[in-house]
């Protein structure tokens, strides 16, 4: 008698089984936005934008259903793509951990980031702030603040070394976003994240290998430059002010990049000295941000602007993200310990008290062929 065979289910079945409050999320979006004609229409020109949207202005009048319903409504058809697809997070945090805990990020992460923004720039925008008095009178709508935090939370489960390298790179994609765009929407994703990285604590750099802790120093140095290139050619209008590209800054850009280029390869071996020198040309441009700032402070934004070779916004701008490589710098300052080897490459005879240690910690014995 042949026992009856119980059919399985195709992979993705079983996976789009554990996923349903993830997939409901996506599906009441696309349905919104083919009721309201958002996926082939901008729908910020339309009247109901203002009704529906969440920002301080609709807050601050009482509208306290707009980041409810802002949520499942998209600004322009293009953004859809990004909108989706942002979706991953949650659909891995309710694949590994379950629906509940997977709405309990999203909705957490998307309430917190719209208040949270519309706090900050209420309380921003009573300073002379041009950025921020601007952004206080936007409104926004989309899901992305939740699908952030879903994408943070997710990679808090990734495997070492993934998951700090999934870190840095969420990070450094949220300031870089925010210091050189600086709209609502990314002052939204910054604080989503932020709130993650309180809460969940999963991003532990000092726990890695010294050999990812020199990778990621490496790599973030890299980054920096590149953010430095394409912040001198485009046009970028965050929250140190509007630039203009290929507006200047060319002097301290070469000399960055030069600098940087020479560095690369002795962080990547651990040297002491490439880690002194990394440190010192952040200090420089730290200082640079900071003269900025007091000269702004002094005088006026147009009339620095007048005698300063260069974009101040981008001084300061690029000010910042140096803080953020040197606090990394200083927290695993252990990994560039490494000394240059002897002019013959040939590391010296270990001496008697050599042996004498070595043969204490591990044993000896014998070995016969």
């Amino acid at each position: 008698m042949t026992e009856a065979r119980t059919p399985t289910s195709h992979p993705v079945a079983a996976v789009l089984r554990r996923i349903p409050a993830t997939l409901a999320m996506v599906a009441v979006i696309v349905a919104v936005g083919v009721i309201w004609q958002g996926l082939w229409t901008p729908f910020e020109k339309t009247d109901l934008f203002g009704t529906v949207a969440y920002g301080l202005p609709n807050l601050a009048q009482g509208m306290w259903w707009t980041p409810l319903t802002g949520t499942f409504f998209v600004n322009e058809p293009w953004v859809y793509l990004f909108t989706i697809s942002g979706f991953w997070g949650m659909a891995y945090l309710e694949y590994r951990r379950g629906t509940r805990v997977a709405l309990a990020y999203y909705w957490v992460g998307q309430l917190f980031a719209i208040l949270a923004t519309a706090l900050v720039l209420f309380v921003a925008s009573q300073l002379p702030w041009a950025w921020a008095q601007e952004q206080a009178q936007a409104l926004d709508v989309g899901a992305s603040g939740g699908t952030m935090a879903c994408i943070a939370a997710a990679i808090g489960l990734f495997r070492p070394p993934w998951r700090v390298r999934g870190w840095l790179v969420l990070l450094g994609f949220v300031f870089i976003a925010m210091l050189f765009w600086g709209a609502v929407a990314d002052l939204e994703h910054l604080l989503a994240v932020l709130l993650i990285l309180v809460v969940d604590r999963t991003l532990r750099v000092q726990r890695t290998t010294v050999r990812e802790q020199r990778l990621i120093a490496v790599i973030s140095l890299m980054v920096l430059g590149a953010v430095e290139i394409i912040t001198t050619l485009v046009a970028t209008d965050g929250p140190f002010g509007p630039t203009e590209p290929a507006s200047g800054g060319f002097i301290d850009l070469a000399l960055d990049l030069v600098v940087i280029v020479v560095l690369v390869n002795g962080l990547l071996r651990g040297r002491r000295w490439a880690w002194v020198l990394v440190m010192l040309l952040g200090l420089f441009n730290i200082l640079v941000a900071a003269l900025v700032l007091i000269l702004i402070t002094v005088f006026s934004q147009a009339q620095v602007d007048l005698r300063w070779d260069g974009e101040t916004e981008l001084a300061l701008a690029n000010g910042f993200l140096w803080v953020i490589l040197l606090v990394y710098l200083i927290a695993v300052r252990r990994a560039f310990r490494a000394k240059r080897k002897s002019l013959l490459g040939i590391q010296p005879a270990p001496t008697v008290d050599d042996v004498k240690t070595e043969l204490r910690a591990h044993g000896g014995g014998t070995c016969r062929g």
